[in-house]
């Protein structure tokens, strides 16, 4: 079974460039280059699309942020400095070891001639596919500065949206974990020293507070394997949300969830649509910027966006490509219909990424103000529930007594 590899290669005009290649091994792949008259230096495993594109935040747990590096070096370009200059200044200031050792291996690459983005493409886990295929780009335009400086800020806008889609989740969420620990204290705590009291008066109780007090009871006898259960518990639902936040928040399942799937998907696609704008801008074709773009979708949507670069390859327009795919509305549509007449594709789609900012904004504060108050009333019911079913048979015993 043949895998992918991507080289570096020399061409016979003196040329470097980069090269995807399917082989067998590294070694048919060279063979496969040199019979074609290029020399090959370097050869690497080339990973899937969804695994490189775009994770910034990989790139920031191996010890550098690719976003803040793209800004400074761009700075220190425009200030007179080299690409090696600027990069062994940016290396000199780096506290991570880490991170300084992908910016001195930078500086080798480009000082033994390599282009900047094959040497960052020889870090494929480190320097996303996203800034290496903006870098290249720029490369044949001769305005690196400006292309990496827009990458920066392109991250920047991300980052901001889905700080905005972040934080309108944060207040319920602490609403609904400070709601349970209340609950979780009155079951485990509350419940079972009420079980003893009532239990000594030997009254009929509601079959209500009877089922309260019978877990009560069971509480207080098995106290230590209460505790275990419930860190059990606690700890699995900790995996669980952290295994959502990783993988499920692109699954398919999520897409149905109603109010929450909508508006997560609105959120990838409005990703989608500023990260290919900005792609367009630098100089790559609309459908190779879609496929980088393809991993920022949830798994659904990205077939989706299989089939409609698929479109684009038989000849298919951009707008109608992804209204077939179901990745544009009319809104959309109508805007990539003018912009094909115009040639400005990078403005249409930084406008539509623009307009469903605004639109995502407004869908956010609506879910929240809705879900705000339902969460608030479901915990004071369940909480006064419980405190009803534990009173009620000390009212009964006042009752009885006068």
């Amino acid at each position: 079974m043949n895998a992918a590899f991507e080289l570096v290669v020399r061409t016979a005009q003196g040329r470097v460039k980069l090269l995807a290649v399917n082989a067998a091994d590294a070694a048919t792949a060279r063979a496969q280059a040199a019979q074609d008259g290029l020399q090959v230096l370097g050869c690497t495993p080339r990973t899937g699309m969804a695994g490189r594109v775009g994770d910034e935040r990989t790139a920031r747990r191996l010890g550098l942020d690719v976003a803040n590096l793209c800004y400074e070096l761009a700075s220190l370009m425009t200030a007179g400095l080299s690409v090696v200059e600027a990069l062994r200044t940016l290396a000199a200031k780096e506290r991570s070891s880490a991170g300084r050792a992908a910016l001195l291996d930078l500086v080798q690459g480009v000082s033994e001639g390599l282009p900047l983005s094959a040497a960052m493409g020889r870090h494929p886990g480190r320097f996303p596919a996203l800034v290496v295929a903006t870098v290249s780009a720029s490369e044949q335009t001769g305005d690196l500065s400006t292309s990496l400086r827009r990458y920066a800020e392109h991250q920047q806008t991300l980052r901001a949206l889905r700080d905005k889609v972040v934080g309108a989740a944060v207040y319920p969420l602490l609403l609904l974990a400070v709601g349970g620990l209340v609950i979780v204290f009155l079951i485990a705590v509350v419940v079972p020293k009420f079980a003893v009291l009532i239990e000594s008066t030997h009254r009929e109780l509601p079959w209500s507070s009877q089922l309260l007090m019978s877990w009560g009871q069971f509480a207080a006898q098995h106290g230590a394997a209460v505790a275990v259960a419930a860190a059990a518990l606690s700890t699995l639902l900790v995996a669980l949300t952290r295994h959502l936040v990783r993988t499920g928040a692109r699954a398919a399942w999520m897409d149905s969830v109603p109010v929450i799937g909508r508006t997560l998907r609105q959120f990838r696609q409005t990703q989608l649509y500023r990260t290919t704008g900005m792609l367009v801008r630098g100089g790559i074709a609309a459908p190779r910027a879609l496929q980088l773009g393809a991993s920022l979708l949830g798994d659904a949507d990205r077939r989706r966006l299989d089939h409609a670069v698929r479109l684009i390859h038989e000849g298919r327009g951009l707008s109608s490509a992804l209204l077939a795919a179901e990745l544009a509305d009319p809104v959309a549509t109508s805007m990539l219909s003018v912009a094909e007449r115009t040639g400005a594709l990078a403005d249409t789609l930084e406008r539509i990424a623009q307009f469903n900012e605004s639109r995502l904004q407004r869908s956010v504060e609506l879910a929240g103000r809705l879900f705000e108050p339902m969460l608030m009333i479901v915990i004071g019911l369940v909480v006064g529930a419980i405190v009803v079913l534990m009173y009620l048979p000390i009212f009964d015993l006042a009752s009885s007594l006068q």
